[in-house]
């Protein structure tokens, strides 16, 4: 069980937690930073857009079960103030780019990350 309202939640170096389901449902949307890194075992986030309609900062670095971000999340990322994610999970940002190359997505990270920060 987890507190409500939540407002932040830092989750670092933990290899025993599988999945953040728990942050379904049960309370109004007040997750404003989520937190995930070297998380070796979480798998899956919650694929409810009400989780992530507080959400201004997000980082995910290091979660390897983790395969695709739900889409809802990826659908909230262009809201996102802060962002840190690793070079996977960004890529699901340029879809309607369509890159021909997988040599040239660090090239689109690198352009989105400035673009971000302007």
């Amino acid at each position: 069980r987890l507190p409500a309202p939540l407002k932040r939640l830092f989750i670092m170096g933990n290899s025993g937690l599988t999945s953040l389901e728990c942050l379904s449902g049960e309370h109004p949307p007040s997750l404003e930073s989520l937190w995930l890194e070297r998380c070796s075992t979480l798998a899956s986030l919650p694929n409810e857009p009400q989780v992530y309609r507080s959400l201004w900062s997000l980082e995910i670095r290091g979660c390897p079960a983790i395969k695709k971000l739900p889409r809802c999340l990826q659908q909230q990322l262009g809201s996102i103030k802060r962002k840190w994610l690793d070079a996977r999970y960004e890529v699901t940002e340029f879809k309607p780019l369509k890159p021909k190359t997988w040599k040239e997505i660090p090239r689109l990270v690198r352009e989105r990350r400035q673009a971000c920060r302007s």
